[in-house]
């Protein structure tokens, strides 16, 4: 579990050190002072704070104001308000503006652990329930992001953490897996949705027109620069800068770009002025980063820098129940977009979907089903609508024991022979729990082929749905859990 960060707002500095004393002394959280009320509303839009501890007796600015403006702008962010007194007014008019807690005792060490420790979990079990809720209730997309697989929530719950705070984030995957969507989620689902939100392929351009690009430049910098101009951080003020194809940076721009993380300041080419920037940045890359630093190729320092958050998107072959939700998605919106009304795809066509390996990911999937639509007379997509695919069973570590077929997607898949590590065939065991092992095998694949759709698991099986359920139960299958 990440460190959890704590603030407390106290107008005496000494009670400030000591409450931070005794908190630290229990527990090892990350704890942030504030002896300034006023500047309380602009830290927490600047830090990640878990919890607020506020002083009930503050003279700058009432402490009932606060706690107000507090919960206004972060609902889900608990208040922990103390005084020595504990009257009984004073406590009803904090709970009605939003506090959470009332501790009488704050200078009480292991009172006070106590009573932060309570509000933190009620909190993780508030968060528990609420993700728990969004499962099982079909919450399955979020911005442009789509997918009901365990990865695909992960993912979901990083962006719906870290969304109304600044810490850069950098977004890890293959190509085609979605990186800029997540980008985006994570632009417009925070508090700088209205304002602009501006991309940069690192790899598209150059180094000379990259640093141009980035920074911008006064007139007369180099040969062409006729007039000056903004760069992309500037235009990005107030908003996101997405930076992607990190990896493909040059040493000397990685320099440039550290400064600006560290300073929040650019400067244009051809000029000594710096000037400041408000801004978000988010960066993605499908690079080895760390082999890159082993290689002297990419900065220790930057890289520090720029994972703050990591986010890490899966490959669509590592997520097939991932797969049907993409299908009906796509299918909406090209169908839509070529006004060739509403689209559905057989059993037959699924399977095949579910069997390709998707080196292009969800990209390669998206552009599979506007092919498939344009070849198709009428509104069902079928197996032969998808005959130029190049058709293989997944291969690896995708499903294990799972050998590559080529030609046809076809179902049931064909299972190596188990081999040592000399290649040759193991000795033979008892058949009964072999194949009792292998059976389970068998259909866990078909069922993850199949999304977790048990009718369809079925039908590939070839078996009827009430004889799956009755293995399932035989072989211990559990037919409601979360297929990776």
């Amino acid at each position: 579990m990440p460190e959890q960060t704590l603030l407390i707002i106290d107008e005496e500095h000494s009670t400030l050190k000591t409450l931070t004393e005794n908190i630290r002394a229990e527990n090892p959280y990350r704890v942030l002072t504030e002896s300034d009320p006023n500047h309380v509303l602009e830290r927490l839009e600047t830090e990640a704070v878990d919890l607020v501890l506020c002083d009930m007796k503050l003279q700058q600015l009432s402490s009932l104001e606060l706690v107000e403006r507090i919960r206004d702008t972060h609902h889900n962010l608990p208040v922990l308000v103390y005084s020595n007194e504990g009257e009984t007014g004073d406590i009803a008019a904090a709970m009605s503006k939003g506090a959470t807690h009332y501790l009488t005792e704050p200078h009480d060490p292991r009172l006070l652990a106590a009573a932060v420790e309570f509000a933190l979990s009620n909190v993780r079990l508030a968060n528990e329930v609420e993700k728990l809720k969004r499962r099982l209730g079909g919450d399955h997309k979020l911005g442009g992001l789509v997918g009901r697989s365990t990865a695909m929530h992960r993912v979901f719950d990083v962006i719906r953490e870290v969304c109304e705070v600044d810490s850069t984030v950098l977004i890890r995957g293959e190509t085609g897996t979605g990186k800029e969507l997540v980008a985006r989620a994570l632009h417009y689902e925070g508090p700088r949705a209205s304002k602009p939100f501006v991309k940069v392929n690192c790899a598209a351009l150059p180094e000379t027109l990259l640093e141009s690009e980035l920074f911008g430049h006064e007139r007369g910098a180099f040969t062409d620069a006729k007039q000056s101009r903004m760069g992309k951080f500037e235009l990005a003020e107030g908003g996101t800068i997405f930076l992607d194809e990190i990896g493909d940076l040059s040493f000397s721009t990685q320099v440039k770009l550290l400064n600006v993380l560290q300073d929040r300041e650019i400067e244009r080419l051809g000029s000594n002025r710096r000037i400041p920037v408000h801004i978000r940045v988010i960066t993605a890359t499908n690079r080895d980063l760390e082999r890159q630093i082993q290689e002297g190729r990419f900065r220790l320092d930057l890289y520090y820098r720029l994972n703050v958050v990591p986010i890490t998107v899966t490959p669509l072959r590592e997520r097939r129940e991932d797969i049907p939700l993409f299908c009906a998605h796509f299918l909406d919106k090209i169908g839509s977009r070529l006004n060739k009304g509403l689209y559905t795809i057989t059993d037959e066509a699924m399977a095949i979907l579910l069997g390709h390996n998707w080196p292009g990911n969800v990209r390669e999937l998206e552009n599979t089903i506007e092919r498939a639509i344009l070849s198709t007379t009428g509104t069902e997509i079928r197996a032969d609508s998808l005959s130029f695919l190049n058709r293989t069973i997944p291969t690896q570590g995708d499903v294990p024991g799972w050998m590559p077929v080529s030609g046809p997607a076809s179902f049931p898949p064909v299972f190596s022979q188990p081999k040592s590590d000399s290649g040759e065939l193991l000795a033979p065991g008892p058949l009964k729990p072999a194949l009792r092992s292998f059976e389970k095998m068998f259909i866990e694949s078909a069922l993850s082929a199949a999304g977790g759709h048990v009718l369809r698991a079925a039908r590939l099986l070839k078996i009827d749905r009430t004889t799956l359920w009755k293995k399932a139960r035989d072989l211990g299958i559990n037919m409601h859990m979360d297929r990776e």
